[in-house]
């Protein structure tokens, strides 16, 4: 058993949060979390470093994005408050941090500068230690030995424009600004702007904008389905989405022995049924149409907006999205788009444009070799990094990756959480050299796939389970169907409950977890019925 071994967590996000609890719980291990703010919560803190606009409320709700052992203190949020805002997020990880005592493990206003391997007599890559160096505000450089390492950086360390994009800028006599520097529509009553970005943070923005905008434009590649953050279920009853998607009957119908092209079509029903005024075979007219893509390819992206169809229905906002409109030209604050089409079009006296086109991962401060075992493409914003299960590196064993990708949900991300931690305690056995290299060429498969899916994770729950089977925390569901039915039907056909992994397992507490479970499931019923 490894003991007093120490581990560097890069970020005090939720992630590296996550993380260390995990660390100081599960034992052996000495955790230092080292943040380059002034402040943990990453893109939610109080700090500069924060991404967050001062209005955003979080599109996923509070049970989806509470951890699986520390729920939200109202536990029968109303409907108006099930989805939180940024503040009570922020709120929601300071309570975390006070309540496991984490702060006692964060470095603040350390920024790491390098990450070398140091090895000692009898290492080699696999089991080398890292020599970290970061600097502080006041520009000291300081260094430590570290026996293990965690990137918890996240993904939107810096925002991400295309060459072309940022060229063409350089002719627009009007205000730019990124979405990551965005914070209130203050500034920009009565005038003329253009949003470049149609995923999440672009019509969100553009949502809220075009409340006091002289006139909103939208532009963008693909339409995505936009499902509103409440959704009717078969009784015509408006539930959170989550609690129509994720439930795990419905996942394992979907994804169980299933091929991918499988996958993608039911998903295409499904997502077609969810967002009717897209549908063109029932409305013809629809503003932000949804093309079906042929058999063997992905569905379109998706978004959770509360209002954006109505916004764009009404007018208030004018959107060139799809068949992969993007900017033609600029001149002076007039902006020209083209499509694939061959539709020009050009809009004039523009004052402000908002770049919503994404961010990527920086791990400048990596060793080359390590950035080449995990086949690093920092502009490859849906796979920067290919890597079994996006975390085990397959030459570099002390060294493992946190919360780097999109669209995992935070459930998912505190199974990482676990799993890291057992391993590099020395109570789970590190990734065999089969899976390592199995899960490292699926994903340089997918990243040669055109199109690509929007993330690289099909189904959050499915996906929770397979992880959850790994670490030994997967609830045996023929037997509690056997023991326990009233059990079994709340974790197979409710709400899916990240508490779910609580019952078995290492670190498990199956009295919170049962309690949790039947939280949710009083919520599920109050919605559904």
């Amino acid at each position: 058993m490894i003991e007093n071994k120490k581990v560097a967590i890069i970020g005090a996000g939720p992630s590296g949060l996550c993380l260390a609890k995990y660390v100081n719980q599960i034992g052996f291990l000495i955790p230092t979390i080292f943040e380059k703010s002034n402040d943990y919560g990453g893109v939610w803190s109080k700090s500069s470093n924060r991404k967050v606009w001062d209005s955003l409320i979080n599109n996923i709700n509070q049970f989806s994005t509470s951890f699986s052992d520390f729920p939200f203190d109202d536990i029968y949020p109303s409907k108006g408050e099930v989805y939180p805002t940024n503040k009570a997020l922020y709120d929601y990880f300071k309570s975390y941090v006070e309540h496991f005592d984490l702060k006692k493990c964060i470095k603040f206003n350390s920024k790491i500068i390098s990450i070398k391997k140091f090895k000692e007599s009898g290492m080699d890559d696999s089991n080398c230690k890292w020599k970290v160096t970061w600097i502080q505000n006041d520009n000291s450089t300081f260094n430590e030995i570290f026996d293990f390492i965690v990137v918890a950086s996240g993904t939107f360390s810096k925002g991400l424009v295309s060459n072309d994009l940022i060229m063409k800028m350089k002719n627009f006599n009007g205000n730019i600004i990124h979405s990551e520097n965005y914070r209130n529509p203050e500034l920009l009553k009565g005038k003329n702007v253009v949003v470049i970005g149609s995923s999440f943070s672009g019509c969100e923005i553009a949502n809220e904008i075009s409340t006091v905008t002289s006139k909103c434009i939208q532009v963008g590649h693909i339409n995505h389905y936009a499902i509103n953050s409440f959704i009717p279920n078969e009784n015509g009853k408006e539930m959170p989405w989550e609690m129509i998607f994720h439930v795990r009957n419905l996942s394992y119908q979907i994804h169980h022995n299933k091929s991918n092209q499988e996958i993608w079509e039911t998903k295409k029903k499904l997502l077609l049924e969810t967002c009717p005024k897209q549908d063109l075979s029932k409305n013809p007219n629809s503003f932000v149409p949804i093309k079906t893509t042929p058999e063997n390819q992905p569905p379109s992206g998706v978004i959770i907006s509360r209002n954006y169809i109505e916004n764009v229905e009404t007018g208030k906002i004018k959107t060139f999205t799809g068949d992969n409109y993007k900017v033609k030209s600029i001149n002076g604050n007039s902006i020209t788009f083209s499509n694939d089409k061959g539709e020009i079009n050009t809009v004039d006296n523009i004052d402000t444009v908002i770049l919503s086109s994404g961010f990527q991962i920086d791990f400048s401060f990596l060793d080359k070799d390590v950035l080449d075992d995990i086949c690093y493409e920092p502009t490859d914003s849906l796979l920067p990094m290919c890597l079994f299960e996006h975390t085990f590196p397959s030459k570099f064993k002390t060294i493992a990756f946190l919360g780097c990708l999109k669209g995992v949900f935070r459930f998912e991300v505190e199974l990482y959480c676990r799993w890291i931690s057992l391993v590099f305690s020395g109570k789970l056995e590190y990734p065999n050299d089969e899976k390592l290299i199995n899960g490292k060429n699926d994903l340089l498969k997918l990243r040669s796939l055109r199109p690509r899916p929007q993330f690289p994770v099909l189904d959050c729950v499915y996906h929770s389970d397979k992880i959850a089977k790994e670490i030994g925390c997967l609830p045996d569901f023929e037997s509690i169907k056997i023991n326990d039915p009233d059990l079994y039907n709340k974790l197979w056909n409710g709400f899916f409950c990240q508490a779910s992994y609580n019952l078995v397992g290492p670190g498990s507490n199956p009295t919170l977890a049962k309690e949790i479970i039947n939280n949710y499931y009083e919520n599920y019923k109050q919605y559904s019925k």
